[in-house]
């Protein structure tokens, strides 16, 4: 893996071994998130997981921390397309992890690998509107907003806000923001 200069974190592409610690993670207590909860997940669970991002048109990659080789987050591309040279980001941080500058540091490695390595010239990704600390490190790295969708969400169970959520028949959709990075506009900043 293309390695920046980094000492708190590292990259690497994910393996079955790596996927297994992710039942060492913590729990985000926000109920907005625990579709993000992977501490929960069971060996079966996990295994399958991990069959689920080991296709061909995806591909995930591990996040470390370099003191202690840490499994402390992961970065998916789905869609990856080496024609096309685009892909869609999906990033997930065990929640003992966020808000520390991880994310950060992270996608300015991860976003050097994609652009000079794999030399893709875009990446998309999807958010959720009330993920506002994500938007904030997108917006930060040069994602610009591109378009709006939405879609049902997994937790059916929680309040709506209408800021970030609509409920149509007696579903509960999260509205979710659309962002892309091109090449060109990375390496502007």
């Amino acid at each position: 893996m293309y390695r920046q200069e980094n000492p708190r974190i590292y990259i690497e592409k994910i393996n079955r071994q790596t996927a297994m610690d992710l039942k060492y993670w913590g729990k985000f207590e926000d109920p907005r998130l625990s579709g993000y909860n992977y501490g929960d997940l069971s060996d079966f669970e996990i295994n399958f997981w991990y069959n689920s991002v080991s296709t061909p048109r995806k591909r995930y990659f591990a996040v470390k921390k370099s003191e202690d080789d840490r499994f402390i987050g992961f970065l998916g591309l789905k869609n990856y397309n080496p024609l096309t040279k685009r892909s869609k980001l999906g990033i997930v941080f065990d929640p003992n992890y966020v808000s520390d500058g991880f994310g950060y540091e992270a996608m300015n490695q991860f976003l050097d690998y994609y652009f000079i390595v794999l030399k893709f010239k875009e990446m998309l990704l999807e958010v959720n509107l009330f993920n506002e600390r994500a938007i904030n490190l997108y917006k930060k790295l040069g994602f610009k907003e591109c378009g709006y969708t939405s879609e049902i969400f997994e937790n059916q169970k929680i309040d709506v806000d209408e800021r970030y959520f609509e409920k149509k028949h007696d579903i509960i959709y999260s509205k979710i923001l659309i962002m892309n990075l091109k090449k060109d506009d990375y390496y502007e900043l």
